[in-house]
């Protein structure tokens, strides 16, 4: 934790070291005795002078190589870019996360994922994964979901042919069939007076989809997962998420539809992705992408699935979830593919986000009790990524206060963030503080969003109830 924080005071003791063996070395040889002034200057003004030339020079360096403030965006469903980093509105909704389900290779409960990442667990080779020389390929496969398993029924499986499109959809569409009913059982008594409470359905999806495929799914939901309960939601809308930090941005505008209802409201965003199947392999490995003894900064394929019920105020007083934790905005920015992809350009980007929604959300860095991304084992993140941290948030532990998440769930862009800001929610829970999630998986866009759960009560002092009004 302070590796970064002792670097300089090494250098400099180092640096004068040197300089005074090499000072003393040479009067010693020479026979030379120094007075009190050159004493002074070659023991204290040279090392002094030397360590702040390097300064100035590192510093220099460091501003040249920042991207242009033009390629870096802040969007927000849209395509055209705006200024750098997120410039707040005046009011910023509210939104709860009153429940939620995730599915991944550690399992279907938040905090086992947790426990994982804490104890450094890494994708195994996986045996049904080749590359192009025979070889097992990393990967974090979620255990026991076998979509081709001939002995189950179609109502046990529940998931068409027609509605997938190879081994991953199928195992995509399969997780997110098993989380749905983790995250809405319990809502049913609830949405059963007003089915028509829910809504809208975001559905993340990791890749674009023809409008009769989409039609097909928003069927095939509404027919084994919506119908049943008594949920009525009649608009879903598939999105295919750029990245990261775009699903963030999807999830903001929605929670800026839900904050402009003044009565009872609740949305569900669904998200599921598979990377583990021989077509992206074949892909990754083409595109020098995947994770190999020759590429050790590529990508190990991962699989999830999420699913988030989203709710206003008035919706979250409906179902008894005043206290669920409460979502921020997102802080989220991009830079130019054209850039290169070295610390020092990244750096400055993540940095300038966390700040931006800590000032937003008036939240102090001191009051952040862990910081959860979705960043793996590639060297060019997490160095940058732990120098970031160290810098804004000192009184964490690097291996349980600050975890990357990527490490146990493989890569599973566009929606590596969401099962870290699951993940972000269940942490903050557990200790009714602050938890800041961080998505870095995807190659050129950074995002922040922060996840209060601390009591309703703790926010905002009691307000004094105005005097009664005199008897007449």
């Amino acid at each position: 934790m302070f590796a970064f924080t002792l670097r300089p005071v090494v250098l400099g003791v180092f640096a004068t070291a040197l300089v005074w063996a090499l000072v003393l070395g040479w009067w010693r040889a020479v026979g030379y005795e120094p007075g009190t002034i050159e004493l002074a200057t070659h023991l204290l003004l040279l090392p002094g002078t030397l360590l702040a030339g390097f300064w100035l020079l590192r510093t220099f360096i460091e501003h040249l190589r920042l991207p242009p403030a033009a390629t870096v965006s802040h969007e927000r469903g849209s395509n055209a870019p705006l200024p750098a980093v997120a410039s707040a509105p005046t009011r910023h909704p509210q939104t709860f996360l009153i429940a939620f389900a995730l599915q991944c290779a550690h399992g279907t409960d938040a905090a086992e994922v947790l426990d994982a990442a804490r104890q450094g667990c890494m994708p195994p080779l996986d045996d049904d994964l080749r590359d192009a020389h025979g070889f097992p390929v990393f990967a974090a496969r979620v255990a026991d979901l076998s979509p081709g398993d001939a002995d189950r029924t179609p109502n046990e499986s529940a998931i068409d042919i027609g509605l997938t499109d190879g081994e991953e959809d199928t195992r995509a569409l399969e997780m997110l069939h098993g989380a749905l009913p983790r995250a809405l059982d319990e809502l049913a008594e609830f949405v059963a007076p007003d089915p028509a409470v829910v809504r809208t359905v975001l559905w993340l999806a990791d890749r674009d989809r023809p409008d009769e495929h989409g039609a097909r799914l928003a069927t095939w939901l509404r027919r084994e997962h919506l119908a049943p309960r008594g949920i009525a939601a009649t608009n879903v809308c598939l999105h295919h998420p750029r990245d990261d930090a775009h699903s963030f941005e999807l999830i903001d505008a929605l929670a800026a539809d839900l904050d402009r209802l003044s009565s009872p409201a609740l949305a569900l965003v669904l998200a599921a992705v598979s990377h583990v199947g021989e077509r992206t392999v074949a892909a990754w490995e083409a595109a020098s992408h995947l994770f190999t003894a020759n590429t050790q900064d590529g990508r190990i394929p991962g699989e999830a699935a999420a699913v988030l019920v989203l709710a206003n105020r008035e919706g979250a007083v409906l179902v008894r979830r005043l206290s669920s934790p409460r979502l921020s905005h997102s802080a989220s920015g991009r830079f130019s593919p054209a850039d290169d992809f070295r610390a020092k350009t990244v750096t400055p980007l993540l940095g300038r986000l966390i700040d931006t929604i800590l000032t937003d959300t008036q939240v102090d860095a001191a009051r952040v009790s862990s910081v959860l991304a979705d960043a793996d084992h590639r060297t060019p993140v997490t160095r940058d990524l732990l120098r970031t941290l160290s810098e804004r948030f000192p009184t964490l532990e690097p291996l349980s206060d600050m975890l990357n998440l990527g490490n146990a769930t493989g890569f599973t862009a566009p929606i590596g963030g969401l099962v870290t800001l699951l993940c972000a929610a269940e942490a903050a829970s557990a200790t009714e503080g602050v938890a800041l999630c961080l998505t870095c998986q995807s190659p050129h866009a950074r995002a922040a969003i922060v996840i209060d759960a601390r009591p309703p009560s703790a926010l905002s002092p009691t307000p004094t109830p105005d005097p009664a009004p005199d008897a007449t």
